[in-house]
């Protein structure tokens, strides 16, 4: 009897995701050797980022306007594209890996071309929403996009092959809900036999809407509630006939147009039971990147759980606990010499600074040797001894939650920790040699703009010590303390919560004295233009085998004034290169990223509550891309109406300075020697281009 387990598109397809291999893991030690894991998501990747299916989705007939240059280069740089990022040298080109990644991005958009609704890509499909029966019956038919034939052709045949009796999805991330179902629908057309399950955090998250319609039997038979390492085990030996189906905990079963509900609120999986994850189960040559990183999780929960915003006491369902650091160890080394991979990721929701502490010693006493990113909180506990320790165990970046640098909005999330408490722990992380990605976001109920202006100042004052920053929009979580008691933060939840998949709304009862902080958000994001194309596992990757920091010091080095042979004469005619062209590059909160045109902006998913918008300067000729600031965007644009004297020019870029909405926006005059120096302008002389690119 054969056990497939899936992870459907769209995520990032540079890594595996961890629950597979350890599902994997779980069913073979209990005997079954009939197991497959199939990510669905990476092999949709590779099959489709490809000339031919690129070129396929160029010329079809309901495809309008697709013939720009850029389709064209997309169609004609792929296989380059994809090399880069699977190279273990020109990955490691900062500049190469920028140029792949927009093209990797582009793909995902030209794809999608003859689907006005779908926007496919990493952490992107569908934008329907997903609150009901109706609303997913809907996106299943109108949205099933270019997945819906793969799907038909390739991925269902495949599966089939393997003659399974039960094929389980994994859903991790929203941008993966409406895919799972349509391929659900898929295998349920082509053998209605097959048991198909659902499980992972965001089935999690909507299981009120999952358990209030039996009509979801359209394409489940079951789904699984919380950590389900264990209870899938039980539910394979149910089939098998060695215990009750009835019996397995956490398991939510459609019976003849009806729900069975079979949740244990007191179910809690012992972490040290599970086996070391079988990564050698997966695909790990496909993978769109030089190594793999491999994905483990030290602790479950959160043991804080206090904070205003967030809901985590709802979804996750047990209490924080972590594994035996002896045996995370051995697990680590375990995978290490049976994939030969050296950096690891502890996805973890956050770790004490104790357990930290425990797990480097237990890695440094193994003898590990590998590099490792975590997730922690601004705490107490921390110290330059505790971070030392963590360096030379291998740790080489962390996520740490911010979310506001204001006092006051601290206190009313309820975060437990202070601005001095936070540039405290980020100079020491900076000492030992770790880098930090700093989580922040704007638009928290009662939040002023001065005060979101606080958050960008302390950002700003601190980039020598936050590598990187993960930006973002308040969203209003179901169970989250502040949806529970919104009285006590000026806001009115609208409709029923319980009829909600995981995301509400809300409004503002006095409206006038907040303010969303978008444009403080917006600034943050311009100190850190390398987040519109480089994602968190290049960034880890870059943290692990160049140097901590390794893009904020790229940037930063780029970002200096270039010195060009001679500066460019007032009187010589300057020019957008022919060469050059300017992009929008949007950020959404959700990972996705896209290359739009303003008709298309208000076709985003639910999830995607907020997006970034960054200008790029993309050098075809030299296969190279630049993040614009402000200034520099203003001159490039002035000149794509025009060539101009370079006097003219420089006049207008002194009157822009003296008028720039943005302080922090250096401006002079010397900018235009410096964009000549770049080569996204040229000089003519007498018509004849005289200075280009050293």
């Amino acid at each position: 009897m054969n056990i497939t387990i899936v992870f459907p598109p769209a995520a990032d397809p540079s890594l595996p995701y961890g629950a597979l291999p350890l599902l994997g893991a779980v069913l073979k030690r209990a005997g079954y050797e009939d197991v497959s894991l199939r990510d669905v998501n990476l092999e949709a990747f590779d099959d489709l980022w490809r000339p031919d299916a690129l070129a396929e989705a160029l010329h079809r007939e309901d495809v309008p306007g697709r013939t720009s240059a850029t389709a064209a280069e997309v169609i004609a740089d792929i296989d380059a594209a994809r090399a880069i990022l699977r190279d273990p040298v020109d990955f490691y080109d900062p500049m190469k890996l920028l140029f792949a990644k927009r093209l990797f991005h582009l793909a995902g958009d030209l794809l999608s071309a003859s689907h006005p609704t779908v926007r496919f890509g990493k952490y992107s499909y569908s934008p329907s929403s997903y609150d009901s029966y109706e609303e997913i019956e809907a996106a299943v038919r109108t949205d099933a996009g270019p997945l819906a034939r793969y799907f038909e052709t390739t991925t269902v045949p495949s599966l089939l092959a393997a003659a399974p009796k039960v094929i389980g999805i994994s859903v991790p991330y929203f941008s993966q809900l409406i895919p799972a179902f349509i391929l659900a629908d898929r295998i349920r057309a082509a053998d209605p036999d097959i048991h198909l399950t659902f499980g992972g955090p965001v089935i999690t998250w909507g299981k009120e809407v999952l358990m209030a319609d039996g009509r979801f039997g359209r394409w489940l038979d079951s789904f699984f509630v919380g950590e389900a390492d264990e209870t899938f085990l039980h539910f394979v030996d149910a089939l098998h006939g060695k215990r009750d189906l009835g019996a397995v905990a956490n398991m939510v079963r459609y019976v003849d147009g009806g729900v069975v509900s079979q949740l244990d609120d007191h179910y809690q999986l012992d972490l040290d039971w599970s086996p070391t994850p079988d990564f050698t189960m997966m695909p790990m040559d496909r993978y769109f990147a030089p190594k793999r990183i491999i994905c483990l999780m030290p602790t479950r929960g959160c043991y804080f759980n206090k904070c205003a915003f967030c809901n985590y006491a709802f979804i996750k369902m047990t209490p924080y606990r972590m594994r035996s650091p002896q045996l995370l160890a051995e697990d680590v080394a375990t995978i290490r010499q049976a994939t030969g991979e050296d950096v690891f990721s502890f996805e973890s929701d956050v770790m004490l600074p104790l357990h930290l502490k425990q797990i480097s010693e237990a890695l440094i006493s193994r003898g590990t040797d590998i590099k490792w990113h975590g997730v922690a909180r601004f705490e107490k506990g921390m110290t330059d001894e505790l971070f030392a320790t963590m360096r030379q165990a291998g740790c080489v970046r962390l996520y740490m939650g911010m979310e506001s640098a204001n006092e006051r909005v601290l206190k009313a999330m309820v975060k437990g920790t202070d601005r001095q408490r936070m540039s405290d722990i980020l100079r020491m992380c900076s000492s030992a040699g770790i880098s930090v990605e700093a989580g922040v976001f704007s638009g928290f109920p009662s939040e002023t703009a001065e005060e979101a202006d606080d958050t960008y100042r302390f950002v700003r004052d601190h980039r020598h010590v936050i590598a990187r920053a993960d930006v973002g929009t308040f969203r209003l979580l179901k169970g989250a303390p502040i949806a529970d008691t919104p009285e006590k933060y000026g806001i009115v939840v609208l409709g029923d919560p319980k009829k909600r998949w995981y995301h509400l709304d809300f409004r503002h009862t006095a409206p006038e004295k907040v303010s969303v902080g978008a444009a403080a958000m917006e600034r943050i994001q311009r100190l850190y233009p390398e987040v519109a194309l480089i994602d968190v596992p290049e960034d880890i990757l870059y943290n692990a085998d160049v140097a901590p920091d390794a893009f904020r010091r790229f940037f930063a080095a780029a970002g200096e004034p270039a010195t060009p042979s001679a500066a460019v004469p007032d009187e010589a005619t300057v020019a957008l290169s022919t060469d050059c062209e300017l992009q929008r590059v949007h950020v959404a909160n959700s990972g996705a990223v896209h290359f739009d045109d303003p008709a298309t902006q208000d076709a985003r998913p639910v999830f995607e509550v907020s997006r970034m918008t960054l200008t790029i300067a993309v050098d075809r000729a030299a296969s190279a891309l630049y993040p614009l600031s402000r200034a520099e965007e203003f001159v490039l644009r002035r000149l794509g109406e025009g060539p101009m004297t370079a006097a003219g020019l420089r006049a207008e870029i002194q009157e822009y300075a003296e008028s720039a909405p943005d302080g922090d926006d250096k401006v002079d005059v010397s900018l235009l020697d410096h964009l000549v120096a770049l080569g996204v302008v040229v000089v003519r002389v007498a018509g004849v281009v005289a200075v280009a690119a050293p």
